[in-house]
Parts: C-alpha cells; sequence; structure tokens
C-alpha cells in the first residue's frame, strides 16, 4: 500500500468557493499517478453537505476508494508528489473539486510553503525533511442555474431516451441527454476498494 489513512471528526470553520465551472465530470486528463519517493502529508477535508468518497488513481488508472467521508470530516493521508486524487459525490457519481481542482496534485510541505509564503520564510532555517500536514478543502463546484438544473433533473432518470418522455423543448431534451449519458458513462471505471 502506497499510503495511509487516518480519520478523525473535523471541526470546520471556514469555507472555501470554488470557481465558476461548465461540467460535472471533466474530461480526465492524464491521471495516473506518477512514481515518487518524495512525501507529501495531506488533509481531506469534506466542506460540502454531500457523503464524498476520497480516490487515489494508482499508476495503471484504476480508481482506489480510500474513504468515504460524511459533511465536515476529514481524512489524514500520507502520499507522494505526484500521486493523483480526486473526490466524487458517493451518491451521484459527479466529480467535486479539491482545492478548486477536479484532480489534486499534492505538493510537498516545502513546495506549498513557498507558494503560500514565498517572500515570508527564511528558507536556509528550515529543516530539509521538515513536513507538516497540507489541507486540501473539498467543495463543490459552482455552476449555472441551468445546468444545475439539468443536473438535479438528471439523478431521476436511468438512460438518455429518459429525457424524451418529459415534455421539455428540444434543446434541453438534447442537453438532457448529454448529462445522463456523461454521467453513465464515469461509472464505468476500475474501483478498487481498501478493505474489502
Amino acid at each position: 500500500m502506497f499510503c495511509s489513512v487516518h480519520s478523525r471528526t473535523a471541526a470546520i470553520k471556514s469555507w472555501a468557493v470554488p470557481p465558476v465551472g461548465q461540467m460535472a465530470n471533466p474530461p480526465p486528463l492524464d491521471e495516473r499517478s506518477k512514481r515518487s519517493r518524495e512525501k507529501s502529508f495531506v488533509r481531506f477535508v469534506n466542506l460540502t453537505e454531500r457523503t464524498v468518497e476520497v480516490i487515489w488513481i494508482n499508476f495503471t488508472g484504476a480508481y482506489v476508494s480510500y474513504q468515504l467521508l460524511e459533511s465536515g470530516r476529514f481524512v489524514d493521508v500520507n502520499t507522494y508528489k505526484g500521486h493523483t486524487w480526486i473526490a466524487i459525490d458517493h451518491k451521484s457519481r459527479d466529480r467535486l473539486q479539491i482545492d478548486k481542482e477536479f484532480i489534486y496534485f499534492p505538493k510537498t510541505t516545502k513546495e506549498y510553503l513557498q507558494n503560500m509564503l514565498p517572500n515570508d520564510v527564511n528558507w536556509e532555517a528550515i529543516p530539509p525533511n521538515f513536513e507538516a500536514r497540507i489541507r486540501a478543502v473539498i467543495t463543490i463546484p459552482v455552476y449555472s442555474l441551468r445546468y444545475t438544473c439539468l443536473l438535479a433533473i438528471r439523478n431521476y432518470l436511468t438512460s438518455p431516451e429518459d429525457a424524451d418522455r418529459l415534455e421539455l423543448p428540444k434543446e434541453l431534451t438534447d442537453d438532457l441527454k448529454k448529462v445522463v449519458s456523461q454521467r453513465n458513462n464515469q461509472i464505468i471505471h476500475t474501483f478498487i476498494r481498501i478493505g474489502d
């Protein structure tokens, strides 16, 4: 196993607003994890009102389900730079955002601090093996009202053809068929469950 996980209840006191998105499940990039020896210590924090599945995408592209997080909970993961993580809504299977991105690439503690405090730290005073946990916030993407409504209706349909039964204008019916197809195609990934 490449990562270790520790769960705790989190006291959530802040809210991060993600940028406006256009798609619930963006097209996959090269999502496979890369091999690395550079450690990264991450705390995934669920700031949504949904049950979230935290997933590591392994070296072959298989989805490794690490933890289900209820709203307001967090999980500590010891991982590596170059490992790829995503979060999905456990019920709808829509991708969520981690630190305002659909795909999360952990950084080392030093890289994280250099990005956050570029001029405020004496880097020579920090030991080379200094490690600290990095908070990675899971949020819901912000969509247009139209797209949000399409997603809500989609959750009641099983196939794209079901959209034809609704008395909607053709343009909406076509868009609804697209989001149903997209959702159905999203669920074809290989999942490996830890502890099964």
